[in-house]
């Protein structure tokens, strides 16, 4: 048994003019597709930038946070044992 064949039928000019404005839409989304796919890039870029941000300042909080600890257990030992004159 052979394979059927698609026919190649003949448009009418309703179809046609269907399949153009289909042709056309489907090119504008292609288009709208590029442009979010540059909006996400974008966006991704701004993302790694603001959280590089946000832990530089969580590192910089940190070692505040770590001199303050160390300055307070200091003054505790000062006043728990104080120096004899």
């Amino acid at each position: 048994m052979t394979a059927l064949m698609p026919r190649a039928t003949p448009l009418h000019a309703e179809h046609s003019a269907h399949l153009r404005v289909l042709e056309a839409y489907i090119e504008t989304l292609k288009a709208e597709n590029e442009s979010l796919k540059r909006q996400l890039a974008h966006a991704e870029k701004w993302v790694a930038r603001e959280t590089a941000k946000a832990e530089g300042a969580v590192a910089e909080f940190s070692a505040i946070t770590r001199r303050l600890t160390a300055r307070r257990a200091g003054e505790v030992r000062m006043v728990q044992s104080p120096s004899e004159p």
